[in-house]
């Protein structure tokens, strides 16, 4: 395991190093002198901005790096969120298509409480990002808030495969708990 003056060391030279790359892709330029430059703005970025790069979990205190995850398991989960996006927009695009509108909305509750902060968030965009599910409100509890347009929507997000993705993206245990008990399913179409 390593100190804390190790992390803030890797993530400084991981954030400046990505930075750099990025410069280098945009500029175009492979002469000495420029590289200099870039490689200079890199590090005085990384060193104007680590400090904001830096969230607390409230409850506990400790501090997360934004970008302190895998990106290797990023790329997978991005992936797979890919995958559920299409499935998710073909079954909207079914149920739009349909000559009655049978669908049942509904807010679906579920607690996933998360140690890093970010997972969280990354949590709450990737329902957002699927098609027929928006995060409506997450708590300090991580008691999630999800309006869904069908009964299979909202089953589906109970079943906590996203959950468990999650967690294992930022390497926490899941504590994955649904909360059917608290599911609203009498919502007028004409509010959707």
């Amino acid at each position: 395991m390593r100190n804390k003056y190790q992390q803030i060391q890797a993530h400084f030279f991981e954030l400046s190093l990505g930075l750099f790359a990025v410069w280098v892709l945009l500029s175009g330029q492979f002469e000495g002198k420029f590289l200099l430059i870039g490689l200079c703005s890199s590090l005085a970025i990384a060193y104007i901005c680590y400090p904001l790069l830096n969230i607390t979990n409230e409850r506990t205190g400790k501090v997360y790096f934004v970008f302190g995850f895998n990106f290797l398991k990023l790329f997978v989960y991005f992936l797979w969120l890919v995958k559920e996006i299409v499935k998710a927009s073909v079954e909207v695009a079914c149920l739009v298509f349909r000559p009655r509108m049978d669908y049942e909305p509904r807010m679906a509750y579920f607690s996933m409480p998360f140690e890093n902060p970010m997972a969280s968030v990354i949590l709450a965009f990737s329902i957002i990002l699927t098609p027929g599910t928006i995060t409506v409100d997450v708590n300090d509890d991580g008691i999630f808030e999800v309006h869904a347009l069908t009964k299979g929507m909202a089953e589906g997000l109970m079943e906590g495969t996203m959950q468990r993705k999650v967690a294992a993206l930022f390497g926490e245990t899941c504590e994955f708990t649904p909360m059917p008990e608290a599911e609203t399913t009498h919502i007028p179409k004409e509010v959707c």
